[in-house]
């Protein structure tokens, strides 16, 4: 069988020198001693319990040498395998079900019937009550801690908007703003040029100044000075009520 357990990692001649110990100094030391364990002093004090409260069940059901190997190594494969591929519970359970049905039913080469039902029931108990009861305990120390350190930076500068109303001290009357508007159209339409009245009167035609009694304020070159002036402007086109056929 090639998952065999019974003295894979202690001899008969170990296991008979460990129960011949008669203090729990002497069995931890010697634990110590023939168990490969973790390089982190808390890991292997952690470790060191778990196989001798196994060894200790072990000798309170009066195994025999074969047995108590047996279940030394059915604790420490379970538990390597547990912590090294970082299994759940549940799969860390059907394990160590796995490698207990094989010491437990003898039907060669797959398994041996090295435990009895009833041993094959305590030793589940045993596990249940206080390996797998405190797994997670188990892998919180048994997990490697990874510390990540982060940094942020800001790389580009965001505008703030400007206010959306202006303070009270910069107010301004709404009058005195619609005139400031008004006079700056003014500005735009006629900058650089000449503003003139013209007046209808003076082109001789009672008709056209009736209707034009208000002043017009226009951005034109110098008004002409007579009517054939007047058709003959550039600026023409600026007075249509001219083009009236009754206007002669």
């Amino acid at each position: 069988m090639s998952r065999q357990l019974t003295w894979k990692h202690l001899s008969v001649e170990q296991v008979e020198e460990y129960l011949s110990l008669v203090d729990a100094p002497s069995r931890l030391a010697f634990l110590r001693a023939v168990s490969d364990l973790p390089d982190d002093a808390e890991l292997a004090a952690i470790t060191l319990d778990l196989y001798q409260y196994a060894m200790q069940f072990a000798q309170r059901r009066g195994f025999t040498a074969d047995k108590v190997s047996a279940l030394y190594s059915l604790a420490k494969e379970t538990h390597e395998s547990s912590m090294n591929n970082f299994w759940p519970a549940r799969r860390s359970f059907e394990h160590f079900k796995e490698l207990l049905l094989m010491h437990s039913v003898q039907r060669p080469p797959y398994s041996v019937g090295l435990y009895t039902l009833s041993d094959a029931r305590a030793i589940t108990d045993f596990f249940s009550a206080g390996y797998f009861r405190h797994y997670m305990l188990y892998k919180y120390a048994f997990t490697k801690k990874t510390e990540m350190r982060f940094a942020t930076y800001y790389t580009r500068t965001v505008a703030v908007p400007e206010p959306f109303m202006l303070p009270m001290g910069e107010a301004e009357e709404e009058e005195k703003f619609l005139a400031r508007q008004e006079q700056e159209k003014l500005d735009q339409l006629g900058t650089g040029s000449a503003t003139f009245h013209i007046s209808m009167e003076t082109l001789g035609c009672a008709t056209v100044a009736q209707k034009f009694s208000r002043r017009a304020i226009f951005s034109l070159p110098p008004p002409p000075t007579c009517l054939g002036h007047i058709i003959s402007h550039p600026s023409f086109t600026a007075y249509p009520c001219l083009l009236h056929p009754n206007f002669n």
